[in-house]
């Protein structure tokens, strides 16, 4: 998703949702609601204004990995965690030298494990402090969950399994009345998390279904529904793998929404972040256990569907109907092929998509780079779907075979009655599809009368009765750099002697370049997948596709060079960079002194590593997810720094990032850190689809 900017909200209005809720925009405004409750000591507040406690800190550090936020100063908030440890106990405690407790030392053990901070003297500690005063079921259950999440057991849990069955029904189920679901769910899920095996999995599973309401959700009383019973009762369903009525599930979360991005407990009421961490906890499982992605990444990519109309796509709409959310396509049965195909064309791109074919039967397709054909037909490049083509690559309509097959890996990864995942990425005669994020197909275009451009579409087949549905459908158009000299806007292909060697690179002219204004360079450095010779890869990854996307807000000149084997600063590959970028400034109407160098992975950690060796040439640097060297801080504390990572990445990434961020602000340098929640290794799209970064590089100015 996106990001935007963190901002406070003064309006709370109640918002009806349909299982629409968690759009990539509702996820963002949750993401701020709970971005603003931070305080300058690092912790968060329960409201605006409020006291940091670790537990509402360990709820908004969990919510946030559940919207794909960020926590505005997580070095910060690290530095909280770990002053609420009590050293006597082992403990922690809700603020600095308070009172240890055992359900906020479970709350500290989540927290520390979601911050990567938890080492062995630490676990051990609180480890003992929760066996030594977990007794009744309450701190039971939350104790195991803090134990869970740094994945140790403790020697007590014989007795604790022993307290958790005291009072069991025959059937398998605890408790009686209108708080039985809870109570059921609750043990049931305490019982789990200390390797318990459920004896009577199904009849538990089957009151639990049972007992959901109409309205969607669950009871702790005769008070009505609410989340926190429903959030209990959910997390029996999520370790069980199992689901309820998911749909009126949502729509009860949804009624709960408010416009700030908060939720309540129950609707009517305020939202609150207890609330907000029910709700999207359980909405990141029900995505999970439909077979959808924990998040859909959006930013840089544009969406091609509205979700609530055929704008923008054409066919029969007897056949292809909006329906919450989902392009679904529906036939009693069909004598030829039917399409439902975008209007625009495309040529190199990314693409992205969930799809579910009804009861696994049937077959359907993703066309691309494709043509209308008169009457139903079309003819192109399609990602197969159903019976033995899944995962495969195959050409319809013009060569009528199968390019590619789909490699046995993806196809362990297929769900054939629920949702699955294809990303297609085309870039020249290069294509490659991937089956729920793993590789399936790379297949080399040999034929150059293969046209590489064309419509997107969507496949009902020939045959009996089906049903298929598409949703969360996302392009990130492609920078295609042609060679040239002129001076015109956009992505020129150019060549350079750079020693023995000639180099290609690729050189972006804004549209506001009239050689009358010295204007920023920016000089971006591609990862290890772009190495080679082309000089076209290395502006097709981070910040090209994202300048291709937004021209109107980048007005510098961007410079693309290739490695052939790694941008350390004493490379050839980094030296050709170099000479690269000289002579782009002799050339053009540069400005010597606004030159920032940036860099993702590999390209990441040369952008450490070339401005560390170069620090009078450059004004500013901003790495993305690559390692820098901690003994080089001090010759880049001389310069402005932003550094970013998505904080699933490897933690060696992460904690680099971090002890990098950590040794220039200690020496007095002016370095800035942005971790993204739940966001692995690439980072890069978040980071250069940001304004303020996309703003902060062309601000700097070398002093």
């Amino acid at each position: 998703m996106k990001r935007l900017p963190t901002g406070l909200f003064a309006c709370v209005v109640l918002v009806a949702q349909t299982t629409l809720a968690q759009t990539p925009t509702e996820l963002d405004e949750t993401s701020r609601f709970v971005e603003s409750l931070q305080n300058p000591d690092g912790g968060f507040a329960g409201k605006l204004g409020g006291t940091s406690t670790l537990g509402t800190t360990s709820s908004a550090i969990r919510i946030l990995k559940n919207t794909g936020g960020s926590i505005p100063y997580v070095l910060a908030t690290i530095k909280y965690a770990k002053s609420c440890v009590d050293a006597a106990s082992g403990g922690f405690a809700q603020t600095p030298g308070g009172k240890p407790d055992v359900g906020t030392t479970a709350s500290g053990l989540m927290a520390v494990a979601e911050l990567k901070i938890a080492d062995e003297s630490m676990v051990s500690a609180a480890l003992k402090y929760l066996s030594e005063n977990a007794k009744t079921y309450e701190e039971i259950r939350i104790g195991v969950a803090g134990l869970e999440a740094v994945s140790k057991t403790s020697p007590d849990f014989a007795n604790w399994k022993l307290e958790i069955l005291k009072g069991r029904n025959d059937d398998g189920t605890f408790g009686e009345g209108p708080g039985k679901a809870r109570e059921t769910g609750g043990k049931a899920v305490a019982l789990l998390r200390m390797g318990v095996d459920l004896d009577k999995k199904d009849t538990i599973l089957s009151f639990l279904k049972s007992a959901q309401n109409a309205d969607g959700a669950w009871s702790k009383s005769a008070g009505g529904s609410e989340l926190e019973s429903t959030y209990r009762i959910m997390r029996a369903f999520f370790m069980l793998k199992e689901r309820p009525d998911v749909d009126k599930l949502k729509d009860f979360i949804g009624n709960c929404r408010h416009s700030d991005g908060s939720y309540s407990p129950q609707p009517g009421v305020e939202g609150n972040l207890g609330g907000t961490y029910f709700a999207t906890t359980v909405l990141r499982w029900v995505r999970i256990l439909q077979g959808e992605p924990e998040l859909v990444e959006t930013a840089g990519f544009r969406s091609l569907f509205n979700g609530t109309d055929l704008t923008g796509w054409e066919g029969d709409t007897t056949l292809w109907s909006a329906h919450r959310g989902m392009l679904t396509g529906v036939s009693e049965g069909l004598k030829h092929n039917d399409f439902l195909a975008t209007n625009q064309s495309y040529d190199d791109f990314v693409l992205k998509l969930s799809f579910k074919l009804g009861g696994g039967e049937g077959n359907s397709g993703v066309q691309f780079r494709s043509v209308r054909v008169p009457g139903h037909e079309m003819s192109g490049y399609q990602a197969d779907i159903g019976q033995n083509y899944w995962g495969c690559l195959y050409d319809e309509s013009r060569r009528n075979k199968v390019l590619e097959p789909a490699q046995p890996n993806a196809l362990k990864s297929l769900r054939k009655e629920d949702w699955n995942q294809y990303v297609i990425d085309a870039k020249g005669d290069d294509i490659r599809l991937a089956l729920n994020g793993v590789p399936s197909v790379r297949y080399q275009e040999t034929d150059s009368t293969i046209s590489r451009d064309g419509k997107f579409g969507l496949q009902m087949h020939a045959g009996g009765p089906m049903a298929v549905k598409f949703k969360d459908i996302y392009v990130q158009p492609i920078p295609k750099p042609r060679a040239g000299d002129d001076l015109s806007a956009g992505f020129h292909l150019r060549s350079l002697k750079a020693g023995e060697d000639h180099r290609k690179y690729t050189l972006y002219i804004p549209t506001t370049y009239n050689g009358n204004k010295a204007l920023p360079v920016v000089l971006f450095l591609h990862g290890s997948g772009e190495r080679g010779e082309d000089g076209v890869k290395s502006a097709q990854v981070g910040l090209g596709p994202a300048i291709h996307n937004n021209p109107k807000s980048f007005h510098a000149i961007a410079i693309f060079p290739q490695a052939k084997t790694t941008w350390a600063a004493d490379s050839a590959d980094a030296k050709a960079a170099l000479a690269a970028l000289d002579e782009v400034v002799e050339m053009f109407d540069a400005n010597k002194n606004r030159i920032v160098i940036t860099g993702l992975s590999m390209g990441g950690a040369g952008a450490w590593s070339i401005a560390a060796a170069n620090p009078g040439r450059f004004a500013g640097v901003a790495p993305i997810c690559g390692r820098g060297k901690i003994e080089s801080a001090k010759v880049l504390a001389t310069l402005p720094i932003w550094a970013f990572c998505g904080d699933a990445d490897s933690a060696a990434t992460v904690l680099n990032t971090r002890a990098m961020v950590e040794a220039l602000t200690s020496g007095g340098g002016k370095a800035q850190l942005t971790e993204y929640r739940a966001v692995g290794h690439n980072s890069w799209d978040r980071a250069y689809n940001n304004p303020g970064l996309v703003d902060w590089m062309l601000s700097q100015v070398k002093k």
